[in-house]
C-alpha cells in the first residue's frame, strides 16, 4: 500500500470516530446510519466498509448488523466506551491515528 493511501485510511478512521463521537454527545443511545457516515466522511462504500470493520475489531465502534444493508456491511454504527475514551485522550488518539496531511504538494490559488 502506498504511503498516500495509508494516510487516507488513517484520516478516514479519525473522521469516522469524530462523527460517531459527535453523534453520541448529542444522542447517546442513537445509532448513525452508515450512509450518513459515508456522506459526512466523503468516502465511498468500499473504503467505509473495511475501515469501519477495522474500527469494530479494535473495539472502538459497534455495528448494527441485524438486517441486510447492502451495499454496507451494517446498517448503523455507534461509538463504544473504548472509542470515547480514545477520542477524549487527545495524546493517545493522535498517537493511535496521527493527523496526517497529504505528501503531495497542493496548488495555491
Amino acid at each position: 500500500m502506498s504511503e498516500e493511501k495509508h494516510l487516507q485510511h488513517i484520516n478516514l478512521r479519525r473522521r469516522i470516530l469524530a462523527k460517531l463521537y459527535t453523534d453520541f454527545r448529542e444522542y447517546p443511545y442513537a445509532q448513525t446510519e452508515l450512509r450518513e457516515i459515508e456522506q459526512v466522511c466523503e468516502t465511498d462504500t468500499k473504503e467505509l466498509n473495511w475501515n469501519i470493520v477495522y474500527l469494530e475489531k479494535c473495539g472502538y465502534v459497534d455495528l448494527g448488523k441485524s438486517t441486510d444493508c447492502y451495499p454496507f456491511v451494517a446498517c448503523s454504527a455507534s461509538i463504544t466506551a473504548q472509542g470515547i475514551d480514545l477520542i477524549e485522550n487527545k495524546k493517545k488518539f493522535n498517537n493511535r491515528f496521527p493527523l496526517q496531511t497529504s505528501s503531495k504538494p497542493t496548488v495555491q490559488q
